[in-house]
């Protein structure tokens, strides 16, 4: 049977999460008062400390493409293929550096299959592509099998994400069409919601906002009613020191519509230094058998 190993950025979930499904993360590079730091390595109690004072924040980088092809060549000893998910292109330079470590892998693993796919989404959006993909590969999907599924998921992916402020995506630039959004926040209070899927093209759209976090969660079971269309659902509700509001938000959801799966998990660090605590990025499609 063929051994496919499926990989991601690190910028989704946890590390510890990740494993539990199924997939590996390559680190995503943190800088913090000008050292570099793996956002994998990260003291999470720390980070929020630093985040919550708004000064001196941390900026999130993109792994380069020598350490692309050594993730990749570290990954082929246990595997016969490589299926590796980035996140948007429009997001990060992640993708094309993949791309390029991929060729540079390639040329030292001539028995090795490496592909790397633009999720066109980010956060708990690629995590839901991926443990899907990890699911299909431990099932003995081959990696032709497991490309088709998850091209077929992408079209289809819904990614919101729920913040109680967009600060810290405006300071971590590509804000796109949430600009707007984010200076008028600076006058009125209400919290957004934005989406990062195949529909935006990959980027960052506004969809939704209201004053009070009941109203936001409301918004998003109302959307999902919307576009889940009556099919069997799955998920992935992702939260930055936010559970009471992901556990929330799951029972409004599994109360009213019909998921196979609804799984809640902590976003990684990287994903934190762009939104802050109390983010509910929230993925869902339908079920894909």
């Amino acid at each position: 049977m063929e051994k496919v190993v499926i990989s991601s950025d690190s910028g989704t979930i946890l590390p510890e999460a990740a494993k539990q499904y199924g997939f590996t993360m390559i680190p995503v590079p943190i800088i913090i008062d000008g050292e570099t730091y793996l956002d994998t390595e990260i003291d999470m109690d720390e980070l929020y400390a630093r985040l919550d004072g708004k000064e001196n924040l941390p900026k999130t980088s993109t792994a380069n493409i020598a350490e692309f092809a050594q993730f990749f060549t570290g990954l082929a000893r246990n595997a016969e293929t490589v299926l590796h998910i980035s996140m948007s292109s429009a997001f990060s330079g992640h993708h094309n550096a993949a791309l390029q470590g991929k060729e540079l892998a390639s040329e030292k693993l001539p028995n090795t299959r490496i592909e790397v796919v633009d999720s066109l989404t980010m956060g708990t959006g690629v995590a839901l592509i991926a443990i899907q993909a990890a699911r299909a590969a431990a099932q003995g999907k081959s990696v032709d099998e497991v490309i088709a599924l998850v091209s077929s998921i992408i079209p289809q992916l819904n990614l919101f994400l729920a913040r109680d402020s967009l600060f810290y995506q405006a300071e971590g630039g590509r804000i796109f069409e949430a600009k707007t959004w984010a200076e008028a926040e600076q006058a009125t209070s209400f919290r957004s919601v934005t989406e990062v899927d195949s529909s935006t093209g990959g980027a960052l759209r506004p969809v939704a906002r209201a004053k009070t976090v009941a109203q936001i969660m409301e918004k998003l079971v109302e959307i999902t009613r919307e576009r889940g269309k009556g099919s069997k659902l799955v998920g992935v509700i992702g939260h930055t020191r936010a559970l009471e509001r992901a556990e929330k938000l799951k029972g409004m959801l599994c109360t009213e519509l019909d998921f196979d799966w609804l799984d809640i998990a902590e976003e990684s660090a990287s994903a934190a230094i762009h939104t802050g605590k109390g983010l509910i990025g929230y993925g869902f499609c339908s079920k894909i058998d």
